[in-house]
């Protein structure tokens, strides 16, 4: 194995969030991901070094939401699906008008923006390119959102940068497959925790919202614009509920049938999103407040309409908010689970109404992981973006040998 692989982490290591990873390998640096955690304030990763070629494997903003910043400083190509760039645009333009609104600085403009995706290079899933003199780059589906990759690069060492991944088929996408190597570089969101079986998730949560909705309530249900608010769409769709759609999420979905080959079924998608209410206004909003179902953004509830809708029904004993993914530390939704309150732009209030928690997670849990990176044989496994990352340590430690870097080390392998 060639002894002259250097890594080093910028961000993202022991967090869930401003993932960066810059890898030297055979005379070429590459850096994978640079993202940032949309909090408030916003933390990003330490600058990166000058690079040859960067990967990016999703659109979340915890992978993709410096990059505009990144190429306003450096000339290079970012290898992504096409997919992922058009998301990764919207994000961008979304980050900056929130920055303005909530009186952060904007560390990038609209024009570095433009900059950034006339950047990408568009592959995928099965896709070969070089890399450097002596490298391969094969990109295989993450089974995490609509356009996710993993990577596989080859060269006098076989190694696998996972991004985010997921094994089983949800509503959306499908799971991906362990891939041989001598590498694995493996996320570690869910390190810990086991998810719930799908099919009893969704009973259970249909379940809640017919029980809410029985009672004279209105269920307002945050999700992220990117896969989760589609998936919860084409959940609700069968049990015919009055549903309304509020935010991003809506450009998100028309770009999703673009490219039919990044979801499981167009079919499912399209009667999801021809039977829901989209909301273009203030008068939408009010007429939404009288529905059963409300999806709307952001899925952390730290900006978007969902704050608008809770500080109506945040009193009323007979509606819900059900939140329905991973609850980053620190954010406001964080905030409401843990003591029952919200940030409503500087002003903390109780929440009267219920609150429910649905694992939705687009992420692999605990076992799952362990299958996953056991399946891959690797000699040598680096675990990051999570913050317990022990957990997963202790069982791999039986089948390779574990590599637990923190931000800004730099590590041989």
């Amino acid at each position: 194995m060639n002894k002259d692989i250097k890594i080093q982490f910028l961000g993202g290591s022991n967090e869930v969030g401003s993932l960066a990873m810059v890898l030297e390998i055979d005379g070429t640096c590459v850096l994978f991901e640079y993202g940032m955690s949309p909090g408030k304030p916003p933390t990003y990763p330490l600058p990166p070094p000058p690079i040859d070629i960067a990967l990016l494997t999703h659109a979340h903003l915890d992978h993709s939401g410096m990059i505009p910043w990144l190429c306003s400083r450096q000339d290079l190509s970012i290898i992504a699906t096409d997919l992922t760039n058009k998301i990764c645009s919207l994000l961008f333009k979304d980050s900056v008008k929130i920055a303005k609104m909530e009186g952060y600085a904007a560390l990038f403009s609209n024009a570095d923006i433009k900059e950034a995706e006339h950047s990408f290079i568009k592959v995928a899933p099965q896709q070969k390119r070089d890399i450097g003199e002596n490298n391969e780059v094969r990109f295989h589906s993450a089974g995490h959102i609509p356009g996710s990759l993993m990577y596989e690069l080859t060269g006098s060492t076989k190694i696998l940068f996972t991004g985010d991944l997921n094994v089983i088929d949800t509503r959306l996408v499908k799971g991906t497959k362990p891939v041989s190597c001598d590498i694995l570089f493996i996320e570690g969101t869910y390190a810990g925790r086991e998810h719930p079986k799908r099919d009893e998730l969704e009973k259970q949560f249909l379940d809640k919202v017919d029980e809410v909705v029985s009672r004279g309530g209105t269920v307002v249900i945050p999700a992220f614009a990117v896969s989760r608010s589609q998936e919860i769409a084409i959940v609700l769709r069968r049990a015919g509920y009055n549903v309304w759609f509020d935010g991003m999420g809506r450009k998100v979905s028309k770009l999703f049938l673009k490219y039919p080959r990044s979801i499981r079924s167009v079919d499912e998608l399209k009667k999801a999103i021809n039977s829901i209410n989209f909301i273009h206004s203030d008068q939408g909003r009010k007429l939404a407040l009288k529905s059963e179902v409300i999806i709307t953004s952001s899925g952390m509830m730290d900006g978007g309409p969902v704050l608008w809708y809770m500080k109506h029904l945040k009193n009323d004993p007979k509606s819900a908010v059900l939140l329905t993914g991973y609850q980053v530390e620190g954010t406001n939704s964080r905030l409401l689970i843990d003591n029952g309150k919200l940030d409503f732009y500087g002003v903390t209030e109780n929440v009267e109404c219920e609150v429910g928690y649905f694992d939705f997670s687009a992420h692999a849990g605990h076992s799952e992981l362990i299958k996953f990176a056991k399946n891959c044989k690797p000699e040598k496994i680096v675990l990051f973006h999570s913050d317990n990352r022990e957990a997963l340590a202790e069982p791999m430690k039986d089948f390779a040998e574990i590599y637990t870097p923190n931000n800004g080390e730099i590590v041989g392998l």
